[in-house]
């Protein structure tokens, strides 16, 4: 078996979604123009078998039906920046994950939440994350309170694992500021431990990974980083330093970045066991030396050698493909991998990653 690993960037929408209007019949519509909402026919494939989510089912069109309002997964509001957005901390979404935290057999949901620069002062209230309990009948519960997981930090990557391997899960949250590794009480409520555990950092993360890189029985954990921003100073005012350039794309003037700004270096942190962690980041090589601008990153078996590889996608520029050498380190082989450009020998915008497998 190989595995594929594939990265999204989000201009691509752009591209494909129009070329598929084209191709694809319309469904039928009312005299408003907007979707009926009625059974429509099956689009099928050259051979005449209904093409469904799940592949091909003669016969079997699937129908989704949003349930957001009905589930109380509506009460959960993101924000992130000003609606001007005019500084590129404005702009990125923030995370999600499935989780059983109460060990109950059903997958809860973390809600990652942005925030606002005056909340970042104090002027207003802080958005909040929200933790929605699974009440085993197709509906949720806010239980972030109880839970001590609210974060109201500007939140932005979310990652899951029982790092202190004692059968609970656990929760890693980046933020633009420090970060917060909440450990897993075993009673429905979590504590940050992250100052204590060595993780917190400060500066912009974004999309971190657990793995046990290193074969020792305990998870490691890699966190990307994004670029250096200063809430005072933001790029393209006059103390910021940054070249009009930057600021500006194809002659329009544009908040600023990536390209242009410093890139805020990457974490890859050792688990000592005790529940403590050593970063070991310049010496297993991975410590993103060029300032690129991290967004994504994923632990993977790329070779199928029994040793986890560590992959990252970064923003504007080149991505990286980490082999791991099985001595604690990794040879970075981006370029000689065919990762680190697109097919074109271009960079991308990447912003997150898939990992699936393929069977020779």
């Amino acid at each position: 078996m190989r595995r594929a690993i594939y990265v999204a960037y989000l201009f691509a929408c752009a591209i494909v979604l129009p070329a598929l209007a084209q191709e694809l019949p319309h469904p039928a519509t009312s005299q408003s123009g907007m979707a009926s909402g009625t059974a429509h026919a099956a689009v099928k494939d050259a051979q005449h078998r209904p093409i469904t989510a799940g592949g091909f089912v003669e016969g079997a069109p699937v129908i989704f039906t949003d349930i957001t309002h009905a589930a109380g997964l509506d009460k959960f509001h993101h924000r992130s920046g000003s609606l001007e957005k005019t500084t590129i901390l404005d702009t990125p979404g923030s995370g999600v994950a499935l989780l059983d935290y109460d060990n109950d057999g059903w997958l809860d949901i973390y809600l990652v939440n942005g925030s606002t620069v005056p909340a970042l002062k104090g002027k207003e209230p802080a958005p909040r994350a929200m933790l929605l309990h699974n009440n085993h009948d197709g509906t949720f519960t806010d239980v972030t309170e109880k839970a001590g997981v609210a974060n109201e930090r500007w939140g932005f990557g979310v990652a899951v694992a029982d790092y202190d391997n004692d059968g609970w899960p656990d929760l890693y949250v980046t933020n633009f500021g420090k970060n917060r590794l909440y450990h897993n009480n075993h009673d429905g409520t979590f504590t940050d431990v992250a100052e204590k555990a060595g993780v917190a950092l400060g500066g912009w993360s974004t999309g971190p990974t657990w793995g046990d890189y290193d074969h020792d029985g305990r998870l490691d954990l890699f966190v990307p980083g994004y670029i250096k921003f200063d809430v005072d100073n933001p790029p393209g005012s006059p103390q910021s330093g940054i070249p009009p350039s930057a600021c500006q794309f194809r002659g329009a003037r544009v908040f600023c970045g990536p390209r242009g700004l410093p890139g805020e270096p990457d974490h890859l942190f050792h688990n000592n066991g005790d529940g403590t962690f050593t970063d070991v980041s310049l010496k297993a090589g991975v410590s993103d030396p060029y300032g690129y601008y991290g967004f994504a990153s994923v632990f993977v078996d790329a070779d199928d050698d029994g040793w986890l590889d560590l992959v990252v996608a970064n923003d504007s520029v080149p991505s990286y493909f980490y082999r791991n050498r099985g001595d604690g380190t990794f040879a970075d082989e981006s370029f000689m991998s065919g990762f680190a450009l697109s097919g074109e020998g271009r960079t991308q915008a990447d912003m997150g990653i898939g990992v699936g497998v393929i069977k020779a």
